[in-house]
């Protein structure tokens, strides 16, 4: 809820410009699968609905205790409508906050902001292991998760939402650090010398990356650690276009090792390899067992899915192995889009997929300033939770959906020209290139 309030305060204050300028495909489209999720709640009659979802009665029937109910005149496609509402209404906070941010980061203010991400991911790595050694079971020392077998891990119920928004904060915090020394030019000297031109917010951005590649490393989430490493790796790839130099290329390559070397000590490796060793997951509870009872859920409702939020509900008849833990997510996030949304939603969530991959490649091959680094950071950062999204649904966290919509508009925003001559600069230092 004050997600929702602070969000609507934004929009009616900023009054973003929305389905204009060059991202204006992206816009519709993202506009277009809050319009199929609330078309999953319009009540429609038996005639129209048992066509577009033939499988939603026979569901309904087997989720009720007592006697079969008969048909109504007039339900939604949704099997969980208040879910779906509640879906619809965080899916529009997330959105909503993109465009505010955006227009924000078009006048400035990004990297205040990634001052702020840093110091967040200080004081959250901090937190966690604090809380992890003194009360492992309770949410800031006091509240008892709603589910009993919860680990919380600081303000976050479980291990890969936690991972979730530290692997797409650090890459953050290292593109800004490089966008402070690329606008200071270069720095001649050894090693010491670099280490000396070194300011106090590059200190506090390489600490901050540190200690929360240690707090990633910790969380032992192997699908956030992934993430984080297939973000990184596409973040060390992007510098190739800007770091021409092989010891330039070099020294970004052997920042981004140092970080995470530097963030290993603070993690129990042996917990983690063994982690990685389980084989646990290739069971009757583990991910390949919900992938194929979701498969069977999204073949039965191809096109308008079982409503968005609905998952949960929907599982408690497609879930075919033994009911001592429950699947109330899909644990990927792809997979779940499909099941909830059907091809209803998922058309134009991949459009707007292909739409904003292609302003994004467009925004870093124009981007010659600094501002280059920190929007290939943000970059990595959306490729760190894509590749987590395969294993996990952590963006359904709001903490980490916030952060996402804002690492969004950081990599999407158009800086407003201030006077013709900074334009002319730009094009001319193009040229230069």
């Amino acid at each position: 809820m004050p997600l929702c309030a602070g969000v609507l305060i934004l929009l009616f204050v900023l009054r973003p410009s929305i389905g204009r300028g060059r991202g204006r495909w992206l816009d519709w489209f993202l506009l277009a699968c809050l319009v199929a999720a609330a078309a999953q709640l319009i009540p429609l009659s038996p005639a129209l609905r048992d066509p577009l979802s033939p499988n939603a009665y026979v569901v309904q029937r087997a989720l009720a205790l007592g006697a079969a109910p008969q048909e109504p005149a007039a339900a939604p496609l949704s099997l969980d409508p208040a879910s779906t509402a509640w879906a619809l209404a965080l899916g529009a906070m997330y959105i909503g906050l993109f465009w505010c941010a955006r227009e924000i980061y078009g006048h400035g203010g990004v990297r205040t902001t990634i001052r702020v991400v840093a110091m967040f991911g200080l004081a959250l790595t901090t937190l966690v292991a604090v809380q992890r050694a003194t009360a492992p079971k309770l949410l800031y020392w006091v509240w008892q998760p709603l589910s009993a077998g919860a680990s919380p891990y600081g303000p976050f119920v479980n291990r890969n939402a936690l991972a979730g928004w530290l692997a797409m904060a650090v890459p953050l915090a290292i593109g800004y650090a490089l966008a402070r020394s690329a606008s200071r030019g270069p720095v001649f000297g050894g090693l010491a010398a670099r280490i000396a031109a070194l300011d106090a917010t590059q200190l506090l951005l390489g600490g901050s990356a540190c200690l929360m590649m240690g707090g990633l490393l910790g969380s032992l989430s192997r699908g956030g650690i992934f993430g984080g490493a297939a973000g990184l790796v596409v973040f060390v790839a992007l510098s190739q276009s800007r770091a021409t130099e092989g010891r330039a290329m070099a020294g970004v390559a052997a920042g981004v090792a140092a970080i995470v070397a530097v963030g290993a000590m603070y993690a129990n490796l042996g917990a983690l390899a063994m982690r990685m060793q389980e084989t646990t997951e290739l069971g009757e509870w583990g991910r390949r067992a919900i992938w194929r009872d979701t498969a069977a859920m999204i073949r039965d409702f191809p096109l308008t899915g079982v409503g968005a939020g609905a998952f949960e509900r929907g599982m408690l008849v497609y879930q075919s192995g033994s009911r001592q833990f429950f699947f109330n997510h899909a644990h990927n996030e792809y997979l779940q889009i499909v099941a909830e949304g059907g091809l209803l939603v998922a058309v134009p969530a991949a459009l707007a997929l292909i739409a904003a991959a292609v302003a994004v490649v467009r925004r870093l091959r124009e981007d010659y300033s600094p501002m280059f680094w920190i929007r290939a950071g943000a970059v990595a950062g959306i490729v760190a939770v894509a590749v987590q999204s395969v294993f996990d649904t952590g963006l359904r966290t709001p903490a980490n959906g916030v952060l996402f919509a804002v690492i969004a508009a950081i990599a999407l925003h158009e800086r407003e020209p201030r006077i013709h001559g900074d334009r002319t600069k730009r094009n001319s230092n193009r040229r230069d290139r």
